[in-house]
């Protein structure tokens, strides 16, 4: 009988153990995934940044700006029109 118990312990322990690295393993896989699908937004986002950017830059480009404000009515102010007002000297 005693045999029989310690036997039985023993397989207890064996399955409790192999149900733990199991569990481990599957957790390290599901990590993987979820890391892989992180890095991939990352790069859609890094990539959808780098777009914007371009996207910015042609918009305010110079000639594509000053027809545009020139349709509007603005023009270059002469310097008596330019009215400083504060700088960066600090108090």
């Amino acid at each position: 009988m005693r045999f029989f118990v310690l036997a039985l312990a023993t397989v207890a322990a064996l399955v409790v153990s192999a149900i733990r690295v199991v569990s481990a393993r599957h957790e390290g896989v599901d990590l993987a995934y979820r890391i892989a699908a992180a890095t991939r937004t990352q790069r859609a986002l890094t990539e959808e940044e780098s777009q914007l950017r371009i996207d910015r830059a042609a918009l305010l480009d110079p000639t594509r700006l000053e027809p545009i404000a020139v349709r509007l009515g603005f023009r270059v102010p002469s310097p008596d029109q330019i009215v400083v007002t504060g700088g960066n000297d600090g108090p």
